[in-house]
């Protein structure tokens, strides 16, 4: 008799306060499943079982995280409603603060079965959320990219894939903008693929392409472990802009979470080279009220045009969450501190 428990359990959190545990005998589910086969079809059944509930449990603990941490693929993925309003500043040693506002809002359009929403600010992954932090692929285009607005259709959205379509306006500059995005994910034994790519044409800057890989996976009980490759390409930008980003998350508690982050970004322009190297630390925490959140990023950076010399700082964001699924899921406006 074996018993699979594969948990995202961490400390100071107990396994309830995750959406990620599975804890059953899987011997047991492969017999109440009928299945007239000799034993060694049978072993094999019993293997594609739990080959399943571990891509299961893997692919929940990335939702979760993704959901906490507000990541740019799940707000591209999210159809509800929902109100985002965050404040943040940026200091460094030696530089200005760099203050950063930012309001986001998506409605999802009744009678459309969740395949169609309204958006005004960051619709998608245009400007994901980090490129809020300093140092990433979009990290010099945060005033020149400013808020959008328009419309994103919704042809197939499941866990295995996501497809949809946006049109809209960049309010700053004008230029209309319309092109698909595709989110396939495949199990590869313990470990799970994601890739996503968009394609982009704006009537003033031409066609835009975005790349990402993802390669996750839970570690032991306690960490869920993300590997990113994210690029972008411009048709008016010389080069092409990439990232490596390897991040290990620990949740303390069911409304408490930590990434530990190193990231690469890396251009092409003029020639191949390292741009940065970041070590970062992400705390996020909702507090008092369930749609509340800070956030305490401290960072370590080394850049090519400083001579790699290191550089401390910190990223203090205070955000208001108003809607989106996990916001409509619960029934408190406490927030869960257990």
């Amino acid at each position: 008799m074996y018993l699979l428990t594969v948990v995202l359990c961490l400390p100071g959190a107990r396994a309830a306060d995750l959406p990620v545990a599975v804890d059953a005998d899987t011997e047991g589910a492969a017999a109440s499943e009928h299945v007239d086969v000799d034993a060694d079809l049978k072993g094999t059944y019993t293997a594609d079982i739990y080959q399943r509930r571990i891509s299961e449990n893997i692919n929940n603990a990335a939702q979760w995280v993704d959901s906490f941490f507000d990541d740019d693929r799940y707000i591209a993925e999210d159809a509800s409603s929902k109100l985002r309003f965050g404040q943040s500043v940026f200091l460094e040693y030696g530089a200005n603060p760099k203050l950063n506002t930012r309001l986001n809002v998506s409605l999802d359009v009744p009678n459309t079965e969740k395949k169609l929403r309204l958006f005004i600010g960051s619709e998608d992954d245009a400007n994901p959320t980090s490129e809020q932090l300093p140092d990433s692929v979009d990290d010099n285009d945060i005033a020149r990219d400013g808020s959008s607005a328009g419309v994103q259709f919704f042809a197939k959205a499941s866990d295995k894939q996501n497809l949809s379509v946006s049109a809209g306006i960049k309010v700053s500059s004008a230029d209309l903008f319309i092109g698909p995005r595709y989110r396939r994910t495949v199990s590869l034994d313990d470990w799970l693929f994601r890739f996503t790519q968009r394609f982009r044409w704006y009537t003033g800057q031409g066609w835009e392409s975005r790349t990402r890989l993802d390669f996750e996976r839970l570690v032991g009980q306690d960490l869920f472990f993300r590997q990113t490759f994210d690029g972008r390409w411009r048709e008016e930008d010389p080069g092409y802009r990439y990232e490596s980003r390897s991040s290990v998350i620990q949740a303390l508690k069911s409304r408490k979470a930590i990434e530990y982050q190193w990231a690469n970004l890396f251009s092409t322009d003029p020639q191949q080279r390292l741009v940065s190297t970041v070590f970062r630390l992400r705390y996020r925490q909702n507090f008092l009220r369930k749609w509340l959140f800070y956030e305490m990023n401290p960072q370590l950076a080394l850049r090519n045009d400083e001579h790699f010399k290191p550089k401390a700082g910190i990223v203090l964001r205070i955000e208001v969450v108003f809607g989106g699924k996990d916001f409509l899921k619960s029934g408190s406006d406490q927030p869960d501190d257990r």
